[in-house]
């Protein structure tokens, strides 16, 4: 059946929805229980650099992955004004949020456009920074012993583990407290690259010092400890401002985002 088109949101009805809370509780939990399988490899299975590396090379494809849907969804005006206008390439695409929003979580064919850019961007990212991940020995330089190998079977299991940890972030938080309400496609597909470059910059830096350490176990432990209070962190931020969209009224303010070359 056809949905009316929703009216915006009051402070009540957010509150109400439970998106007066930065971020469930239980979303925040799993989340740390999925950055901690890393740490038990380390401590109990003897996972090596290498294998620590993929399992969060993993993570990022899943958190990719998870915006596709968040950008389709996203049906607010509060941060992304009435009209977004996108120069790709030299050509100017109308990338505004829905005209009409229905009530209920749905998906909105003029997201498409947006969501496909992201894909695309995010995409070209993953694979680079999959490229210096599986390469990395060579870039370890003299220390390229101290990488390791990587056990497919237990990097896949710890992927596993962020599937599960994103997705109920996804259907307790975007879904359940209907972040989606007050999020642009366009501030929505910046939310990735937000949370993902810092963290892994971060990681591939204590990469290189684990690395030249010579990787031993305290030195993998500390960098997994280090890398799940940043996710943790980056995790409340995310949540909080959209805290912040749900209680600020909308504003008809418009955003401009400029691509210029869209292979880049």
């Amino acid at each position: 059946m056809p949905s009316s088109p929703r009216s915006t949101p009051s402070p009540s009805h957010a509150a109400s929805s439970g998106s007066g809370l930065a971020a469930s509780p239980v979303a925040l939990a799993a989340l740390v229980v999925a950055n901690l399988v890393p740490l038990v490899g380390v401590v109990w299975f003897d996972w090596s650099l290498k294998a620590l590396l993929v399992a969060y090379w993993l993570e990022s494809g899943v958190v990719g992955l998870l915006n596709v849907p968040k950008i389709l969804a996203a049906s607010g005006r509060g941060d992304g004004g009435s009209s977004i206008n996108a120069t790709i390439n030299g050509r100017r695409v109308d990338l505004s949020p829905p005209e009409s929003p229905r009530d209920g979580f749905h998906f909105y064919p003029s997201n498409v456009p947006i969501a496909g850019f992201f894909a695309m961007h995010y995409g070209i990212f993953w694979v680079v920074h999959g490229v210096f991940v599986w390469s990395f020995d060579a870039f370890a330089g003299g220390a390229a012993g101290a990488v390791g190998d990587v056990p497919l079977g237990a990097v896949l299991l710890a992927a596993g583990a962020t599937v599960l940890s994103h997705g109920g972030s996804f259907a307790a938080n975007f879904v359940g407290r209907e972040e989606y309400r007050s999020v642009s496609p366009g501030t929505q597909m910046s939310e990735p690259y937000r949370r993902v470059i810092v963290l892994h910059l971060t990681i591939i830096l204590g990469a290189f010092l684990v690395a030249a350490s010579g990787a031993p176990a305290a030195a993998l432990v500390v960098m997994v400890v280090v890398k799940t209070a940043l996710d943790a962190g980056a995790h409340l931020r995310e949540h909080a401002r959209a805290e912040k969209r749900a209680k600020r009224p909308e504003e008809p303010v418009g955003e401009r985002i400029e691509v210029n070359d869209a292979s880049a």
